[in-house]
This record gives structure tokens, sequence and C-alpha cells, in this order.
């Protein structure tokens, strides 16, 4: 508390010569100088960003290390990875289901060993998912619905043990490992329930193997979908660029989450909620980019619930402020911000695709980047990612290193460990 009475101290001083030199922002990297409002009501404080930034300028993901062929050796060769991660080492830990395998290489790209198999025995997967973590003390554990389980294994490979899940349910969501040596991992409570009443949370396993349940925050907010149903199968989508609740797990052990309606999102912290927000300029969306999507969407819908009709809200004419929240190994959030959308495709080259695919493309995309906050809600500014990056598998962030997945122009996956560097003047 008394830090962020300081901070904001320093804050309304931030305009005068001189003030505040030894706080955040100070020194050869100091940008425009970063000023917020900062409020304390109960247990919640309140840091919203009015305006400036920590760092000197915007900044960029820059490649030291990149793995992955086109052709070659086959252990460079990636078919569909889902997952990543990265140990204090530099060692990097990459999960390609085109295998299935997991896979380890070097801080300097270069191959070490495979980790595990396929199969139904110790130290076997099945069908593994998005779940693949490396907890504090280094073991390596990779979840696997296919057999029901998270197994363990140590950084050589070499397999130590697993905790037994409930059900052989799949999910993009990430296995988080927190500083405590707890690995949390998303879970649908009423799995039986249809798709639309579906009650999420996570399940906790702690060192001994023991468990509990943390519920989801439920923020209230009624997220903007489209869905369809018939008999006994039944789907639903978001409304593109519809704001939505936003929630993530970090591995300082609580939740993050907020409604992209608003710039604002809250830490849960143990101590106290810390909300972090900034000031921003909503991006409008493209007319034909919202077009497109309706149709695109009215095609998938339609191929399962024949004669189905557009049954949500409109596409709104601005996207929200912000799509995702991604906390980051050392605390930090990163939020991944809208940007203008980009044709990167003509109008025949649309067509030749779609005739190939026999159904919409769209032919805009939305580059990728990204606000990134300190863990007491001080923003250190923007940081845009290339061509090419993925969301998903979920990259890695720690510190200024960024791990992350990239397809070139051949559709090739690769994974990159980037650095975040000072974009450099053209």
């Amino acid at each position: 508390m008394i830090r962020m009475i300081r901070a904001s101290f320093c804050l309304l001083l931030a305009a005068l010569p001189g003030a505040c030199g030894g706080d955040a922002g100070a020194g050869s990297d100091a940008g425009p100088r970063w000023t917020a409002a900062v409020d304390t009501v109960g247990d919640t404080i309140t840091v919203r960003t009015i305006s400036g930034r920590v760092w000197e300028s915007d900044r960029e993901l820059v490649s030291e290390v990149s793995i992955g062929v086109l052709d070659g050796d086959a252990e460079y060769q990636f078919g569909s990875v889902r997952a990543i991660a990265a140990d204090d080492q530099g060692r990097i830990y990459v999960y390609d289901a085109h295998g299935p395998v997991v896979r380890a290489y070097g801080p300097d790209g270069v191959w070490l060993r495979d980790i595990g198999r396929e199969g139904e025995g110790p130290g076997e997967y099945k069908q593994p998912d998005s779940g693949l973590a490396i907890l504090p003390d280094g073991r390596v554990a990779v979840r696997d619905p296919g057999n029901g389980r998270i197994l363990f294994f140590s950084p050589e490979g070499e397999y130590l043990d697993y905790f037994r899940v409930a059900g052989s349910f799949s999910t993009g969501q990430p296995l988080v490992p927190d500083t405590a040596g707890n690995l949390t991992t998303f879970i649908i409570k009423n799995l039986g329930a249809p798709v639309l009443e579906w009650e999420r949370g996570l399940a906790r396993y702690h060192p001994d193997g023991t468990v509990d349940t943390l519920t989801r925050p439920d923020l209230g907010y009624a997220t903007p979908v489209i869905s369809g149903q018939h008999e006994s199968s039944s789907s639903s989508s978001y409304v593109p660029y519809g704001p939505k609740q936003e929630t993530a797990y970090s591995r300082l052990g609580y939740f993050v989450v907020g409604v992209s309606d608003d710039y604002s999102f809250d830490l849960l912290r143990p101590e106290g909620v810390l909300r972090i927000g900034r000031d921003y300029e909503p991006v409008p969306v493209d007319p034909g980019d919202a077009e497109i999507e309706r149709e695109r969407l009215t095609h998938n819908f339609k191929q399962n619930f024949p004669g189905w009709k557009w049954n949500g809200p409109p596409i709104p004419s601005t996207k929200p402020a912000y799509h995702g929240l991604f906390p980051a190994e050392d605390g930090r959030i990163w939020v991944h911000v809208p940007a203008p959308s980009e044709r990167y495709m003509d109008a025949d080259e649309q067509r030749a695709e779609e005739e190939r695919l026999d159904q919409p493309v769209n032919p805009f995309r939305e580059p990728i980047r990204f606000d990134v906050f300190e863990v007491g809600g001080e923003y250190l500014g923007r940081v845009s990612a290339p061509e090419g990056f993925a969301l998903y598998p979920r990259p890695v962030f720690r510190g200024d290193t960024v791990w992350g997945v990239v397809r070139d122009e051949f559709d090739v996956q690769r994974l990159h460990r980037f650095r975040v560097e000072p974009v450099v003047p053209m």
C-alpha cells in the first residue's frame, strides 16, 4: 500500500522537472512521461494510464533463434504444433500433434531429444492437447486427455509419474504451473450439459497430488453470441469483434479477468484487487471485413443446421478494447490489442481460394500487437509482432523474451525465440 501511495504522489508530480527521478520510467530508457490516475477503494487499487509510457519508444519482436524447416531432418519438421514451453535454462519444448511427439531443443535451437512416445503405457501419451508446462523444479508436464492423465518427465526426458484427470476433454487452454509448484488445468465442471450451459473452471493439482477446484470468475457480462441447435446437437460462436469476458490464470497464483467493452482488467490477487486500465481510441471495423465474417459464419452454421439464420446482434462497427489477456511468467500482463484490418488477398486471389475450399474466405487479417503492463500496473508500451505470428499455440512471455510460432510464406510453422527490441526507424 505504501508503494502505491508513493506512486500516486509521484504521478501527480510527473510534469515537474526531476520529479520522482528514481521511479519507473526514469533514466536513459524513459520515454514520453508516463502518467496515471491511481485510486484506492477498499481492497481495490486502480491504476489507469492517462498518457505516456515507460519505454522510450514502441518495440517489436526480433527473432534470435528459429527452429523449423520445410525439408530436412524429421526432428526439425513441424506438422501441427499445439503447445510450446521454455525452462529457466532456455531449453524449448514443443508438442507436435503430427507425431504425436514432444521434442526438446537447446537454447541454440539444436534438437536434444524426444520426450515420451505415443501409446497407453507408462510415459506414453495418446492424444495430448495444448497442455505443456514446465514446473518450478524443472519437471515437464504433458496433459494427455486421451489417457485421462497428466504425465511428468525430468528435463532429460525420464518418465517420473502421473496425475489422473477426469474424463477425456481436449482443450486449447494452457496448462499453468504456479510459483508454489501447483499445476492448474482447464475443466468443464458440468461436461454432460449442453454447450451453451457449460460451467468453466480450473482444477488445481498440488505437489502432493491432492486437487481442488477454482471457480472461473463471472463478471455477469452477457457476451454477444450466435448459436445453433438441432435435437441433441448444439453450437455457439462469439459475434466477431464483439466484447466479451476475457479470463486467464497467472503463474503468480491468481486470475486476470476483464470485460473488453472497456480498457480495464483486474488482477484478483489474494491481498486485494489491482485494476489496470488505460485511455484508448476505438479501432473501426472495416465494413468489408464485417460482411465476409458474417457470410463465413452463416455458411459454417448452415453446414450443421440447415436453414440457419443469423440470430445474434450485428457485428459492431468498432473493435473491442482488447482481444485477450496473456499473463507472462514474470507477472507482466501482455494485452492483445486491436489494429486496423489489412486486406492481404485481391479479389481474384480470394475467389480462387473460395473455389478451392468451397466456402467464404476472409481476405482481411489483423496485425498482432500488444500493450505490456508491469505487475504493478505501470504501462511499459506497445510491442508489434511479425507477420504470421500465431496466438495459438499460446506464446510464452518472460521478461524481454518471447517464444512463439510463425507461419512463413509457404505455411510452414517455425518456432522462434524473440527479443523485445526498440523499433528501428526505417
